[in-house]
This record gives C-alpha cells, structure tokens and sequence, in this order.
C-alpha cells in the first residue's frame, strides 16, 4: 500500500481562478497523478492581492530584491515575507515533501523570475520569486519544482521520487 504524499503547489496550476489575470493555468499532467494530497496555496492572494490585480515584479534597489506593482508603485515585500512565515509553518505541521510552483512568477518561481533594476524594462539578473525564496531558505532539502519540469514524465516522477526520499528522511512515514 502506498501512503498519500502532501505536496503543495500552486492554486493556479489545480485550476482556481487566481491569477493576476483572473484566470488559471491548470496543468493536464494533474490527472495521471495518484496518491498525492495537493494542497493549494496562492500567496498574492493571501497577501492581499486583488484578482484580477496590477501586475508585480522583482526589482533590485539598493541590493536588496522588493516584490513591487508595477504601475502603482506599491511595495508587496514584507506582506508576502508574513505570508511565507505562515505557510512554511503550515507546510511543517502538515509534513509537505515537495511543492510544486507556477514558473516564472515574481512570487512563485523557482529559477529563471527576471529581476528588475537600473533603466525601467531592463533586467539585471535572474532569480526565485520572493515566496518561493522564502520557502526554499526554510526547507532547502524539500524539493521544488516548476509545472514546467512536471510536463516531463520523466521528470515528474524524479520529482515525486525525491519527494518520497525527504517524506522518509523526515520522518513523516
């Protein structure tokens, strides 16, 4: 018999409409999965974020990234950093083994979330969206993947492979 494993990802990627566009991204790949408890976590939701809402961006300034809307200016760092603190505590309690995130995201991206600085529009560095950051200084040997990675047969069950490793060496089965 083999146990559910809780993996966290995405809202948008199960199919809520939770985008910055009103609408979702759900993932196909979801259906030929068993044995997983998905638990859907939308963080720009949760740190107050409208939907449909402003589009954000990662910017650079003064060496420090800030999670900042792009037309109104305003600054989501340290409402997305309370949520963050919230989840990784949730995600503990509740055992998570991996977590599977919306590629590049200014809040969810793994690899590859531009980083904004200097001259408007261009972009200084590539990097993690600010909560998925968060979560990966945190919980460093949890695996994380972007829905991008998860199309890959091969590649999700590398992932889930991974996952059930860290479920054992935690512990949580």
């Amino acid at each position: 018999m083999t146990l559910t494993i809780p993996i966290a990802i995405s809202s948008c990627l199960i199919g809520q409409n939770v985008r910055y566009d009103g609408k979702h991204k759900f993932q196909a790949w979801l259906e030929s999965v068993a044995g997983v408890e998905w638990i859907p976590i939308c963080p720009e939701l949760e740190a107050g974020m409208s939907v449909p809402r402003e589009k954000i961006q990662i910017e650079l300034h003064d060496g420090e990234r800030m999670l900042m809307a792009i037309e109104s200016r305003q600054d989501w760092s340290e409402k997305m950093d309370s949520v963050a603190a919230s989840w990784i505590e949730q995600l503990q309690i509740q055992n998570v083994c991996g977590y599977v995130f919306k590629s590049r995201s200014p809040s969810c991206g793994v690899r590859d979330v531009p980083v904004y600085g200097g001259r408007p529009g261009e972009v200084m560095e590539r990097g993690q969206g600010r909560f998925a950051q968060r979560v990966h200084e945190a919980m460093p040997k949890m695996p994380l993947v972007e829905e991008t990675q998860m199309e890959s047969e091969r590649l999700r069950k590398e992932f889930f492979r991974q996952a059930r490793i860290f479920q054992k060496d935690q512990g949580f089965s």
